[in-house]
């Protein structure tokens, strides 16, 4: 599949939930806990492991980010929760190695087709992330429609386009937090 995303720093967090909430109702809590791992070397990831609400989900992705947000082809599959530490280890012995950690907790909703998260971010402060899945070979029309979608949630939750974000998360939070990341997995 292919997301259209956007996303964009909430300042004003409180007011943006308090924005949606009133138009979505009450969103769903979101805790989501990555591990990002790369080849020995190399400056990017390969692969994402990631607890969800308590499910385990491994991702690879290719990212092209630009001005109107990210368009990305992602793959992913799930997993027994309980077989973190051995997928870990098994990723490990493939020669990958720990990148970084990213951690979100907040609320999500859904609109349509637009998936919502009002997300605090590791260090990196809060986040309105509107996301729409596309099939592989989509038309420019069906991209035109999910991103004036985007932009209209955006609008509607008060957030100005001077607020959005295109850097990668991977970006800000080594930026952040100083580079690699090789924190033990909590739960």
């Amino acid at each position: 599949m292919r997301e259209i995303e956007l996303k964009a720093h909430a300042y004003r967090w409180q007011d943006v939930k308090a924005r949606l909430e009133s138009r979505l109702g009450e969103g769903g809590e979101v805790h989501k806990l990555d591990r990002y791992l790369r080849r020995p070397g190399e400056d990017v990831q390969a692969m994402r492991l990631r607890m969800n609400n308590g499910s385990l989900e491994f991702a690879v992705k290719r990212t092209h980010s630009g001005p109107e947000g990210e368009d990305n082809e992602e793959y992913e599959f799930s997993a027994d929760p309980r077989e973190y530490e051995r997928a870990l280890e098994f990723f490990h012995v493939l020669g990958l190695e720990d990148f970084f950690i990213k951690k979100k907790d907040g609320w999500q909703w859904m609109d349509g087709d637009a998936h919502i998260e009002l997300l605090s971010v590791n260090t990196l402060g809060w986040f309105l992330e509107i996301e729409v899945l596309l099939p592989f070979g989509s038309s420019e029309e069906e991209e035109a429609m999910a991103r004036n979608a985007i932009s209209s949630i955006m609008d509607e939750g008060g957030i100005e386009e001077s607020d959005y974000e295109s850097r990668a998360y991977r970006d800000m939070i080594l930026e952040a937090e100083g580079g690699i990341q090789s924190k033990p997995y909590t739960r």
